[in-house]
């Protein structure tokens, strides 16, 4: 998912987007300067967040699974997608839909 495009987009709809990595912040400094994310990233190097996603090794792998949540004001997921594989992502489109 490449939400740099529709960021400005998300944000007209009182929305924010945040990428959540399970790097070490060293790591996720450089990945965030080589990708150019334009919008907050979160570093959980111990996977506490991604974790209560349960998001994390669901795909029989030590991996997070790539995922999407729409979470509303009153921290209720209103929305996800988990990808059925390290490669399957949602599409922008998807995303902005359920705004």
């Amino acid at each position: 998912v490449d939400l740099r495009k529709d960021y400005q987009t998300i944000r007209g709809l009182n929305a924010e987007t945040l990428a959540v990595s399970n790097d070490q912040l060293t790591g996720g400094e450089r990945a965030i300067d080589h990708l150019d994310l334009g919008f907050p990233a979160l570093f959980d190097p111990e996977a506490v967040v991604i974790e209560r996603f349960d998001v994390y090794g669901t795909l029989n792998d030590d991996y997070t699974t790539p995922s999407v949540f729409v979470i509303d004001k009153n921290s209720d997921i209103r929305w996800e997608y988990l990808g059925r594989h390290y490669n399957d992502r949602t599409t922008n489109h998807q995303i902005i839909a359920q705004l």
